[in-house]
């Protein structure tokens, strides 16, 4: 009777043995955490220079486009030595217009610049200056000038101005994941884990 209590404690122990051999290399998971680098992107403002173009209005006298006309003609005295030079300016257009004509004279006794009145000539309508110089004559320039008209005009001014716009910049940082580890308990003391990590 004893033996047989004998031979059925040794078949319990070796079932706790087998069970517990079995038990031991079950797989199961746990969550094991770890540091890893993670990588992003921020938004990050800076200051910079901007050049646009602002419309800007002036003002520019610009002559009267009036047509006139200038007939001149030299007469010489006979008797002592001078010459005189007469100019009439005639105004051609439809408008009326206010004219001045300036000369420069070269004579034998040198050069002369003179400048006519100011006229108001009405359309078709002439007027006529006389002026005596010194010498023979030699040549004369002349060129005739009228009143200006303010017009507005019109430019495109560059300018600049400070304004904030933004970049990306890369960054990283560590952070903490955790890791799924699937093995037995005897896997895991064979290697020298954690046996149990949550």
């Amino acid at each position: 009777m004893s033996q047989r209590k004998i031979i059925d404690s040794w078949v319990i122990v070796s079932i706790f043995i087998i069970i517990g051999l079995i038990a031991i290399n079950i797989p199961y998971t746990t969550a094991e955490p770890y540091t890893d680098r993670e990588f992003y992107t921020e938004k990050e403002p800076y200051t910079t220079t901007e050049t646009y173009s602002e419309t800007e209005s002036y003002i520019e006298s610009v002559p009267l486009n009036i047509s006139t006309a200038v007939d001149w003609y030299i007469t010489d005295h006979l008797i002592d030595d001078k010459f005189d030079l007469k100019a009439t300016i005639k105004n051609t257009d439809s408008i009326k217009g206010e004219f001045w004509v300036t000369f420069h004279v070269e004579s034998t006794n040198g050069s002369y610049d003179f400048t006519t009145n100011r006229v108001v000539l009405m359309p078709g309508e002439s007027n006529q200056t006389k002026q005596t110089f010194d010498g023979s004559f030699s040549y004369a320039t002349y060129k005739v000038y009228q009143p200006t008209e303010e017009v507005t005009r019109y430019r495109d001014i560059p300018k600049d101005r400070t304004i904030t716009s933004y970049r990306s910049i890369e960054k990283s940082r560590e952070v903490v994941k955790l890791k799924k580890i699937n093995s037995s308990l005897f896997q895991r003391i064979l290697n020298g884990s954690t046996l149990f990590s949550f």
